[in-house]
């Protein structure tokens, strides 16, 4: 799951709360019911995001603290590279 797909979920989110707010004058219930749905839509893309973060970290250190040093070597190329992507784009931005 990247940012484009969270934006894609959220338009259709949207899309849907904009179809019913045509069918109903509840304002109160329909902007707690799909404040519901988009909080929790941003929890399941946040803990996804979180996960990656997560296995690539420990990808990373089990790379480095390998006693094989081609594999240390690796890691230290990919640090690197996520460090000038970051750099050079910022953190936040992590399209793939």
């Amino acid at each position: 799951m990247g940012v484009d797909d969270f934006r894609a979920e959220t338009r259709r989110l949207l899309e849907r709360m904009l179809e019913d707010a045509q069918q109903t004058n509840e304002r109160e219930v329909l902007i707690e019911r799909y404040t519901d749905e988009l909080t929790m839509l941003y929890g399941r893309h946040a803990h996804s995001l979180l996960t990656e973060v997560i296995e690539d970290a420990r990808t990373r250190l089990d790379a480095r603290l390998s006693p094989d040093p081609i594999r240390q070597t690796i890691a230290t190329v990919q640090t690197t590279v996520q460090d000038l992507w970051n750099a050079l784009w910022g953190p936040g931005d992590i399209r793939r």
